[in-house]
């Protein structure tokens, strides 16, 4: 027998790759004692092998010479013998959309991309050989039946020859001599009108645990020891039984003395009494509890198989993952859960809820206290926020909860990480409101699949969207970019053909110092434009691939602040910018200088732009050990919808037809504050001037300048898919 067990578990699996590295590679991962692996190097080899053998498991390379993994597939679904065998396509090469679905449409199991994950390869491969050994064991059991019924007719042969030889032996006689040496199932008679037991064989105390005594005495022992939604039916079965018909055959449970349910195929069959009127029932009920059990479990994963195949095709449908979702919410409830969320973590960290909307006033309570509870309490025991944090499934039941959380009105929950490319994104919880709920709380391996296929869907459609917003605020760049290089080029190419012409028509002698002067200064000014609109661009380069270089140097910040304002007194008096200076006291600090009089200079032309004509007030002092540069200015002021946006990449307050830039100069501000290790804020009303308030640590720490120094250091602040980075 122990050999026979070790037969059922050895599975045979077929790996088909033309490259010896990949099946190698196979081999490695799909090592077990428990596994026959059979490798070839094409589906010409496939197809022989599969003319004598049936393996459990195929795993097909797509991309072959000769027959490729599509066309092998076909001829082995076309082969009778071979149809069923399920096939999991592997390929590094055909991704797209069209080449999943002709694998699904060739009759393909699964399509796994190469670099595959080998977790998820041996437990998909685990599945199909457990559902393998499962049939196996069915077809065994098929075959233990077909064996049963063959002495049940040896059995009514035997009785036959019995009854000829003694007739005038009693009935209950002939009954001990027929199922003396049967120990697999109950041999019983009763009476069709009352189901009162005339004989039952010795083995049904072993079996069900009652003494035979109580099958004698107890009146109706057969309807009281049967499940309520089996009695009426298997009552209806046993009365109305035709006289004279061969036999009947029926399912039912039969409940053990020690309260658990088992399971029996009984075959009955009804006679007329050799004594008196009526008829007598005559049956065989054999426990076949495993063979129901393995039929659960097989129709069980064949509906998770279906499930899974409908959810991926949903999700592989289309990049609007937040309409696919939904779609997919309408595949879970109510097959697997009664309700369920999907709260996926934005490109600011917040989570978004794609919850699917409640159906009635009482779901809609639920929702509200659940998201109270398990997805915005970040102290909860349970709940999204440690899913997210931790990245492990959380299961669990309300009644294991303190009575306050119990009272929100479900049973249990199943909450599982979204990760892609080895990240979590977010988490999808499935939720039973009912006692009978069909959620599994001990089988979460279907919510682990569906949330690894829902997370790669949803990372795939955000990618994209990133991807798109990327090309249209390139687009948008360009052209803000171009209106901007040109604005300067213009008078300084108006300048540099009047001195031409002047040069041309009378020489040097001819131009006037005063006029030469102010063509000179006009000049040197879009030169200086130019210049400051390169020096951004070429700051925000740095700063998408994480090198904007930060060296700190010993300097004093107050006397920085008045150089500065020295030396841009000119273009102050002409914008009539009167400046206020509120830095009595020396500042020693430890910054990149050079870094911070960019941002310096940048708040306070931005105070001259926006704020011509009116003073500006600029405050410098040391607050406790952290040091403070405020700028304000008293003129148009910046909308509190707009003061959150200010500080991106190529965000702008207001229209770029009334100022001139690209909306650069603020995000540099920002980043070069943020390598120091300091915060920037706006406070504004419109029409009421601006103040920005920079906060810096006198020193940049070490572990800040390390950090910074590796590459993409600072490319998160910039965000994904960055414009430069996207047209470099």
């Amino acid at each position: 027998m122990k050999t026979e067990n070790n037969n059922l578990n050895q599975v045979e699996i077929l790996l088909v790759d033309d490259r010896e590295d990949n099946l190698f590679a196979l081999e490695s991962v799909l090592q077990s004692p428990s596994y026959t692996l059979v490798k070839v190097s094409s589906g010409e080899d496939a197809l022989r092998y599969l003319l004598d053998n049936n393996p459990a498991l195929i795993l097909l390379d797509v991309q072959m010479p000769g027959l490729d993994g599509f066309e092998t597939a076909s001829i082995i679904k076309q082969r009778e013998k071979s149809r069923d065998i399920p096939i999991i396509f592997l390929t590094a090469i055909n991704k797209e959309d069209r080449y999943i679905q002709k694998g699904y449409d060739t009759g393909a199991v699964d399509y796994i991309f190469k670099p595959f994950d080998a977790g998820i390869l041996k437990s998909k491969v685990a599945v199909f050989a457990d559902l393998y050994r499962k049939n196996r064991m069915l077809l065994r059991a098929e075959k233990q039946i077909a064996a049963t019924e063959l002495r049940e007719r040896e059995r009514q042969l035997a009785q036959l020859e019995l009854k000829s030889l003694k007739r005038q032996q009693s009935e209950q006689q002939k009954y001990q001599d027929l199922v003396a040496g049967i120990n697999h199932g109950i041999v019983w008679s009763a009476d069709q009108e009352s189901l009162a037991f005339s004989f039952v064989s010795p083995v049904a105390e072993t079996i069900l645990g009652y003494p035979l005594e109580q099958w004698f005495s107890e009146p109706s022992f057969l309807l009281n020891h049967l499940p309520a939604d089996d009695q009426k039916r298997v009552e209806a079965q046993l009365k109305n039984l035709p006289v004279r018909k061969s036999s009947v055959s029926f399912e039912h449970r039969l409940i053990k003395s020690d309260g658990t349910e088992v399971w029996f195929q009984s075959g009955v069959r009804a006679c007329a009494k050799e004594e008196g009127n009526g008829f007598e029932l005559r049956g065989l009920s054999v426990e076949i509890t495993a063979i129901k059990a393995a039929e659960m479990e097989l129709r069980k994963n064949q509906d998770r198989s279906e499930f899974l195949s409908q959810a991926g095709l949903l999700l592989a449908a289309s990049l609007d993952y937040e309409t696919t979702l939904a779609r997919v919410g309408e595949l879970l409830v109510p097959k697997l859960a009664d309700w369920f969320a999907i709260d996926v973590l934005d490109e600011r960290g917040r989570l978004k809820s794609l919850t699917n909307p409640a159906a009635n006033r009482q779901i809609s309570e639920f929702e509200e206290k659940w998201r109270k509870e398990f997805v915005n309490n970040p102290e909860a025991p349970h709940g999204v926020l440690k899913v997210i944090r931790t990245g492990v499934p959380d299961i669990f039941s309300a009644s294991l909860l303190d009575a306050n959380i119990q009272g929100i009105g479900f049973q249990s929950a199943i909450i599982v990480p979204l990760i892609a490319r080895g990240r979590v994104i977010g988490a999808i919880s499935l939720v039973s409101l009912q006692a009978d709920s069909k959620l599994g709380v001990t089988d979460p391996a279907i919510a682990r699949d569906l949330a690894l296929r829902a997370g790669m869907a949803i990372d795939n459609a955000q990618l994209y969207q990133q991807a798109q917003q990327a090309i249209r605020a390139r687009d948008e760049f360009l052209s803000i970019a171009s209106h901007e290089l040109k604005t300067p080029l213009t008078p300084l190419k108006l300048q540099t053909q009047g001195m031409r012409r002047s040069l041309k028509l009378g020489g040097n002698a001819k131009i006037e110092p005063e006029r030469l002067s102010k063509m000179l200064e006009i000049s040197d000014k879009q030169i200086g434009r130019l210049s400051k609109l390169v020096d951004d661009l070429l700051d925000i380069s740095r700063i998408s691939v994480g090198r904007l270089n930060v060296e700190p140097e010993r300097f004093e910040l107050t006397g920085l602040v008045q150089e500065i304002v020295e030396r841009f007194s000119a273009q102050l008096k002409e914008a009539n910018c009167p400046v206020e200076l509120c830095a009595k006291d020396p500042i020693t600090v430890e910054w990149d200088k050079f870094r911070i009089e960019q941002v310096i200079v940048n708040l306070l032309t931005n105070a001259m732009k926006y704020g011509i004509g009116k003073p500006i007030r600029i405050e410098v002092l040391n607050e406790r050990g952290r040091i403070k540069i405020e700028v304000q200015d008293h003129g148009i002021g910046i909308a509190l919808k707009d003061q959150a946006i200010i500080f991106e990449r190529f965000e702008r307050a207001v229209s770029a037809s009334r100022f001139a830039g690209l909306g650069l100069g603020l995000y540099i501000v920002a980043q070069i504050i943020t390598a120091h290790g300091g915060e920037i804020s706006v406070e504004s009303e419109l029409g009421e001037g601006s103040r920005f308030i920079v906060h810096l640590p006198p020193i940049i720490s070490a572990e800040l300048l390390e950090n910074h120094a590796a590459p993409g250091a600072l490319e998160s602040s910039a965000g994904p898919g960055g414009i430069l980075h996207g047209i470099a």
